[in-house]
């Protein structure tokens, strides 16, 4: 078997499909890329037992055939290979690339050992275009938990219902949704967990295009489709929370925050901050300002914001990673942030329009 393929595509590919594969696995194949042929195409396949990524790239060949490279080896080959086409001969389980002057020899695998990657879609999908999809992705999964204490929370739900989708990530000290309207309604109601990993990783290859990605979710996995590349996961089950019910049914009050302003001073304050002394960072509402304040034992900070606020004084602290979280994933110049009492949560909406909805709880502060 033997093709020819631009460098550059080839690379791109590689790299596409390389963020499903195992740095190191008990079982050595995973750690390489299937290769397979077809007249005028190549796939390239990575699997990790949970998810599979499949990147098809044109290439000039007439064979027909499957073999596996090892992943790390063939990416870092390609990257220091010279602009142009690159040859790849396979001799059984000897591999030969060529591209200029430069001839490389690699032993390849296998391809009977790869484990199977079901591609396979169920009848029902939706669509959007990768650009929401991607927002979507990346203003939840910043709030899935990391420990697997409740293995559901490590990913995000996708939920819906009539004409909405909504994505939701949590991890017990945060909540963030994120709502669109689909295409097409659904008939029923339909709900499915993706694992945060395999959606920072799509997030990643996603662009902010309007090219469409069609989603085809079934009982325990999900495939994610766009133009040459499909994308297949685990689903996790288990129960998620009832995110509705914990929205806070309190009164609250708004007042309106320039994001860039206040992560400004969030960032000032954060350098005083370090893993083993994680002080929480103090809001103090009063008189038209917010003042922010952090102390440490390294020492301590001030700064504030002028705000339209006329409540009465209310002072809050909150752990400034997840204040710096939810800021950083708003994607607006201005944001509503909602607040009722120092222990009941804070809520960040935009200024028109319902698209997200991040809460975050407030760390209860002791009385100096």
């Amino acid at each position: 078997m033997k093709f020819t393929c631009d460098r550059a595509v080839l690379a791109q590919g590689v790299a596409t499909a390389s963020r499903a594969v195992l740095g190191r696995s008990s079982l050595p194949v995973l750690e390489g890329l299937l290769l397979s042929l077809s007249p005028g195409c190549l796939q390239l396949t990575g699997y990790d037992m949970e998810t599979g990524i499949r990147c098809s790239i044109p290439a000039n060949t007439k064979d027909t055939g499957e073999f596996v490279l090892p992943c790390s080896t063939f990416s870092d080959i390609l990257k220091k290979l010279p602009e142009g086409e690159v040859l790849v001969e396979v001799e059984q389980d000897e591999v030969t690339i060529t591209a200029g002057y430069s001839v490389f020899n690699i032993i390849g695998i296998a391809a009977e050992s790869y484990p199977p990657v079901n591609f396979q879609k169920e009848s029902f999908c939706f669509s959007m275009d990768q650009k929401t999809l991607r927002s979507m992705i990346l203003q939840t999964v910043f709030s899935v938990s990391q420990s697997d204490s409740k293995p559901v929370h490590t990913g995000c739900l996708f939920h819906l219902e009539g004409d909405e989708l909504e994505v939701v990530g949590v991890d017990g000290y945060r909540l963030a949704i994120r709502r669109e309207k689909l295409q097409v309604p659904v008939e029923q109601p339909l709900q499915f967990v993706v694992p945060g990993r395999t959606l920072l990783e799509l997030s990643r290859i996603l662009t902010d295009s309007d090219t469409e990605v069609t989603i085809w979710p079934s009982k325990r996995s999900v495939v994610f489709e766009s133009e040459n590349i499909v994308i297949v996961t685990r689903t996790i089950e288990g129960e998620f929370l009832n995110y509705k019910n914990a929205l806070p049914k309190i009164p609250m009050f708004t007042v309106r925050v320039n994001v860039k302003e206040f992560l400004d001073c969030l960032d000032r304050a954060s350098l005083l901050i370090s893993e083993k002394q994680r002080s929480p960072v103090r809001l103090f509402f009063q008189n038209g300002e917010m003042k922010l304040t952090c102390v440490t034992p390294i020492g301590s900070v001030s700064d504030k914001l002028m705000l339209d606020y006329n409540e009465q004084p209310l002072e809050i602290g909150f752990n400034n990673r997840f204040l710096l979280d939810a800021f950083k994933n708003t994607g607006e110049s201005e944001v509503r942030m909602q607040l009722a009492t120092s222990l009941s949560p804070m809520v960040l909406r935009p200024v028109e329009d319902e698209r997200f909805l991040f809460l975050i709880l407030p760390v209860r502060l002791r009385v100096d």
